[in-house]
């Protein structure tokens, strides 16, 4: 029976396919997109962010597994996590300077804060399975309390553009996927 290393895993066949997926999808829409073919374009660019996060949550598997010491594993799970403090603190950006505007210009700054709720959720989408399929108890501490504080920014973000007349379909839309996925 053959063991692959880790380096292996990366490398491997299907790996070569999404890195080629990726590749032609970003060429293909470039050229849709310079002949301004728009709707193909963005069709081509969503089917590369697809493999660009299919990647990443391999190569976050592939950290977590082969970490030498928990402290390395712990460096990766702050690294990831103070990236969605990041976009957490965002939304209340976006949301005190959407406040500042009316019309259009505050629908634009809903849709910046939609996108980084987007963002925010695929980032804990490659977080659960690190949570889910650790043995080490600080790690799912950590982890744990990250989506806590997660959650709670999203719940506030709800109550806060509930109690400012405001809207936001993705917003209730992440916060329906947490609670579905047991955050």
């Amino acid at each position: 029976m053959e063991v692959k290393t880790g380096l292996e895993e990366v490398e491997g066949d299907s790996t070569r396919a999404l890195l080629t997926r990726f590749k032609s999808a970003v060429g293909r829409a470039n050229e849709h997109l310079s002949v301004e073919e728009y709707q193909k374009a963005m069709a081509l660019y969503y089917e590369a962010s697809q493999s660009a996060d299919e990647m990443s949550q391999r190569f976050l598997n592939l950290l977590i597994k082969t970490a030498p010491s928990t402290a390395h594993k712990t460096i990766f799970i702050e690294f990831l996590s103070w990236r969605l403090r990041y976009f957490t603190a965002q939304y209340d950006y976006h949301l005190a300077v959407a406040q500042t505007l009316s019309g259009l210009p505050r629908e634009e700054w809903i849709a910046r804060l939609e996108t980084i709720l987007v963002l925010s959720q695929s980032l804990v989408d490659k977080i659960l399975p690190v949570y889910k399929e650790s043995e080490d108890h600080s790690i799912k501490l950590r982890i744990k309390d990250l989506l806590e504080d997660w959650i709670t920014g999203i719940r506030n973000l709800v109550l806060n553009l509930k109690s400012w007349g405001m809207a936001s379909a993705q917003a209730a839309r992440v916060l329906e996927w947490a609670m579905d996925n047991g955050i």
